[in-house]
């Protein structure tokens, strides 16, 4: 459990640096511009495959911290029962849209992989090393869903009472 945390964790804290990285090289293009200096072309590429990283090594966390976004308007016109029930078919159905994905993902990163296909951009990069992080994302994002319906805990952040 501790490294499935650590993994977890780390993938955050990695987007979290992957969001301030792109900030510093986006005004530092953009400095470089206006001075009238040609910027890199790989400012531009790290910024493309940190805009793919960022929420798939975040997203895990995010169901974990109860972060992800959700309309609560039908849930509040339930009973509790009546809203214990969906909680918990909106959650089987997470798990399977996310095990859905994944699977697909890991198809796509394997035939990437078997192929060696290249992203070509400023520069070659494995596409097998781009598009791994949507199969990881979506199958960590599962697993954080199954836990919260093993402990039979609420996955969505506390509702707000109606006055």
């Amino acid at each position: 459990m501790k490294v499935y945390d650590a993994v977890i964790y780390g993938m955050a804290a990695l987007a979290a640096f992957l969001m301030a990285a792109m900030m510093v090289v986006i005004c530092l293009d953009v400095v470089l511009r206006n001075l009238g200096y040609q910027s890199s072309a790989h400012f531009f590429t790290f910024t493309e495959y940190a805009l793919l990283m960022v929420p798939c090594m975040g997203a895990p966390w995010l169901v974990r911290e109860k972060g992800h976004i959700y309309v609560e308007i039908l849930l509040m016109s339930l009973g509790p029962r009546a809203r214990a029930r969906l909680t918990v078919a909106i959650g089987l159905v997470c798990i399977a849209l996310c095990l859905v994905l994944a699977w697909y993902g890991f198809g796509i990163t394997l035939r990437d992989f078997l192929n060696a296909e290249k992203d070509v951009r400023s520069l070659d990069m494995p596409r097998w090393m781009v598009v791994m992080w949507i199969p990881l994302a979506f199958f960590l994002m599962a697993v954080e869903f199954a836990r919260f319906l093993w402990r039979r805990e609420n996955f969505l952040a506390p509702m707000t009472d109606i006055v």
